[in-house]
């Protein structure tokens, strides 16, 4: 048994008397009692010196950080910057085996770029080295892949490495997204109903988007013309138009966005002047008819297209509002569409004929039959003036490629979309001709979305769930199709946002 013991005694500092202390290590017997010298050998453990080193290699690392200590001090005290030199760090272990044995060449392939004539092995950091090499001289390294002291600068490679790092710098996503109108599902929203700050009673006769800003129009039978601003959240309401003793039956902007051409069962037309503010009586001339409720404005901004009795469409001039010449096809006419540049038109009556006619000369120069129809009732372009719409009073619209339309008096149909169970009351394209939007106003919920494309019908809209969409009466797309509108039997103007297209 060990024991150590230590004598003391006390310390006058009065006196100045100092007493060292005297420790004594004594080594006593339990059995005999009799004193015995060990010799202590110091025992290092083996897993000690390798996480820690030796007792050189530490002492020499607290020197160092002793030094490093007395630099920084001195350095905050004087004010100046001192850069010292890390300590250089040590490997926690060496595997021997990675410096121990070789590598036996034998005739395999792999080894003809590395093995020298009459080789029949080598060690394994030999044949490392010689890989790394062979390597070097097939592929430099790249770059990117080299420390900044290494790197070679030029101009091309500055670009490619300042576009790594500003990729490598931003979490947004660099996938594209597609500008093709997926099928099947529409990303569809509904917002905050266009005319909610001024709502009518009974059914709207005319809604409409402006031709170039967020405006919007709303008309009916009440003789009241209202305009709203598009947000999808407020909508606020812009200005209310009483007409007096003119019940609304169509209203529509002109190409330039400055008036609002309204007519009535009346032989007369009227338009708000927007930058005037005030409302303009035009008597129409030189016609015989004298109801004339419905009319188009050509998409350049010339003429007025009224649709009057036993087939006859009176041309009016956008700017005079003169009368200017007339058109007439055998039975009633029901619905006219412009191609974009406004040189041809196509009329669809009752006898379901379409008739072609140039503007410029004001000729028929082509008809057809549309198939399988009885009577018609809507037709419409597209934009692109690539697809042709017709819709009958039996709910089929036909799809057709306006090419095939202007070669053949019998075309086939692209696709018969046959969702409609009542009269088709409306055919309308989007803007980018990809969405075809046929509506009948004698059914509620009556509103179908067509992807043109695939020629297939979005599922998702309308759903069950849509309960303020009853019987449509009239609809329109946006400038850029980001918003959708529907009028409705009960006043109501519904605003969809299509997530696909822009803002507006």
């Amino acid at each position: 048994m060990l024991r150590r013991t230590t004598k003391r005694k006390t310390v006058d500092t009065s006196k100045g008397d100092r007493t060292q202390y005297k420790t004594s290590l004594s080594v006593e017997n339990d059995l005999t009692g009799q004193k015995k010298k060990y010799k202590i050998e110091k025992r290092t453990d083996v897993l000690e010196t390798l996480v820690l080193g030796d007792e050189s290699d530490l002492i020499e690392n607290l020197h160092d950080l002793e030094k490093q200590t007395d630099d920084k001090r001195k350095s905050r005290q004087s004010g100046n910057k001192i850069h010292t030199k890390p300590l250089k760090k040590q490997p926690v272990w060496r595997d021997e085996d990675d410096k121990q044995g070789s590598i036996l060449l034998t005739k395999a392939r792999k080894f003809n770029d590395v093995r020298h004539e009459n080789e029949t092995k080598i060690p394994k950091g030999e044949y490392s080295r010689r890989l790394k090499t062979q390597f070097e001289k097939i592929s430099a390294a790249p770059n990117w892949s080299k420390l900044p002291s290494e790197r070679i600068h030029n101009s091309d490679d500055d670009d490619e490495d300042s576009d790594v790092e500003e990729l490598v710098q931003k979490t947004s996503t660099y996938i594209k997204q597609s500008t093709t109108l997926p099928k099947s599902i529409l990303q569809i929203k509904s917002c905050t109903d266009l005319n909610k700050q001024y709502p009518f009673k009974g059914k709207l006769t005319a809604l409409e988007f402006h031709p170039t800003s967020q405006v919007a129009l709303t008309a009916s039978l009440s003789q009241t013309l209202s305009l709203f601003q598009v947000d999808g959240k407020i909508n606020s309401k812009i200005q209310s138009v009483f007409v007096d003793k003119f019940p609304i039956h169509c209203a529509h902007f002109t190409c330039d966005g400055e008036q609002i051409v309204m007519s009535s069962r009346y032989k007369s037309i009227k338009y708000f002047d927007m930058i005037q503010g005030s409302i303009i009586n035009v008597p129409i001339k030189g016609v015989s008819d004298n109801s004339l409720n419905n009319f188009v404005v050509s998409p350049d901004g010339k003429y007025l297209v009224f649709l009057a009795q036993y087939g006859a469409m009176h041309f009016l001039s956008s700017k005079t509002k003169e009368w200017l010449f007339t058109l007439s096809m055998n039975g009633n006419v029901k619905s006219v569409a412009f191609t974009n540049d406004g040189l041809q038109m196509y009329s669809f009556g009752d006898e379901g004929d379409v008739y072609i006619w140039d503007i410029k000369t004001r000729d028929c120069i082509h008809k057809f039959y549309d198939d399988g129809c009885t009577h018609g009732t809507s037709i419409s372009i597209s934009p692109n003036n690539q697809y042709l719409a017709c819709g009958s009073d039996t709910g089929v619209v036909n799809l057709y490629d306006r090419s095939l339309c202007l070669t053949t008096s019998e075309p086939k149909p692209l696709k018969a979309i046959m969702n409609l169970t009542t009269n088709c009351s409306e055919t309308k394209f989007n803007s980018t001709s990809e969405i075809l939007c046929v509506t009948s106003d004698c059914a509620e919920k009556a509103v179908k979305m067509v992807h043109v494309a695939s020629q297939t019908v979005y599922s998702n809209f309308p759903d069950n769930l849509e309960t303020n969409l009853t019987m449509p009466s009239c609809i329109d797309f946006s400038l850029n199709s980001g918003y959708f509108t529907v009028g409705t039997n009960k006043g109501k103007a519904l605003l969809y946002r299509l997530k696909h297209y822009g803002d507006y």
